[in-house]
């Protein structure tokens, strides 16, 4: 069966083992996702423009649109470089996930929060917060590479975000300075990327070991970036893949650690069939999203 789903799905043993014996009855479902083209989905960016008003511009254009179950999410018909459109030049709307768009849905920043996003690259979750936020308050994305500041510096500045500033930070290590100081704090995690293989196909032949050593390193990070999150504020984790190991576990580890922190349910699109008490996991082949783990974790006060 193993050499099967390797053949058809153009995926290592490896990785075809591991999601058989972590998804046994959808392995074969997320591995056929896998190989449907990723459809493009952008946020509308509302410091600037409308969702309605968006729509038109596109069909003006004629590119077809549909909306998502997130609110200001559009589904793009978009041939050729997004980037090269005008409407994109102009800054009316930002490339994004849909299921990362949930994820900052989740959060619910609003006007005048302060927020702290670790490992903010492309900048996606930031600039979404910075609109839920009316572009009021303050946002700190970090990055561990430097280039990848510049490139979250120059797209705040083509969405008209002023409350943003980008610093080359590792969420691993801790800041003093930092301590206690935001309401809403983002942790975006590095993972094995299994939920987004139709985005990234190298992670089909990607080395067991790499992915076994992340839950160590997803750990890490939690425990670092809580001490950023003041009393009452809330801290988000998240991943793109659907591995239980690097999700939930990291997760119930992390809780076990500290009790202050408490799961926090989070309200869901009618739509998306997405119960959770905290934390959820999108899956490619039912959501038509990435797959993508959500948790949303609050700090008493």
């Amino acid at each position: 069966e193993t050499e099967r789903l390797c053949v058809e799905y153009s995926v290592s043993p490896q990785i075809a083992g591991l999601l058989q014996t972590r998804c046994p009855d959808q392995c074969e479902d997320i591995l056929k996702a896998s190989f449907t083209p990723p459809p493009l989905c952008v946020r509308v960016n509302t410091l600037q423009t409308d969702i309605g008003a968006l729509e038109e511009e596109f069909a003006r254009q004629g590119m077809a649109t549909r909306r998502g179950a997130v609110p200001d999410s559009l589904y793009v018909e978009c041939r050729g470089d997004v980037t090269a459109l005008k409407l994109f030049k102009q800054g009316l709307f930002h490339v994004q996930g849909e299921a990362s768009q949930l994820a900052c849905a989740a959060l619910s920043p609003r006007p005048g929060d302060t927020v702290l996003d670790l490992c903010a690259a492309p900048g996606g979750k930031s600039f979404a917060a910075a609109m839920q936020m009316e572009n009021t308050g303050s946002i700190l994305s970090c990055d561990l590479h430097p280039h990848k500041i510049a490139l979250i510096e120059k797209n705040a500045a083509r969405l008209g975000i002023s409350i943003l500033k980008a610093e080359t930070r590792s969420a691993a290590e801790f800041d003093p300075a930092l301590e206690n100081g935001f309401d809403l704090v983002i942790a975006d995690v590095p993972c094995s990327g299994l939920g987004v293989i139709r985005k990234k196909p190298d992670i089909r032949y990607k080395p067991l070991d790499a992915i076994e050593r992340l839950p160590a390193i997803q750990t890490a990070i939690l425990e670092n970036v809580c001490r950023y999150v003041r009393p009452g504020g809330t801290l988000l984790y998240s991943t793109c893949t659907v591995r239980k190991e690097e999700n939930e576990d990291v997760a119930r580890t992390f809780l076990l650690a500290h009790p202050e922190f408490s799961p926090e349910p989070f309200a869901v699109p009618a739509g998306l069939d997405l119960k959770n008490e905290g934390y959820a996991t999108l899956l490619p082949q039912k959501h038509a999203a990435d797959g993508f783990f959500i948790c949303k974790l609050r700090r008493h006060a």
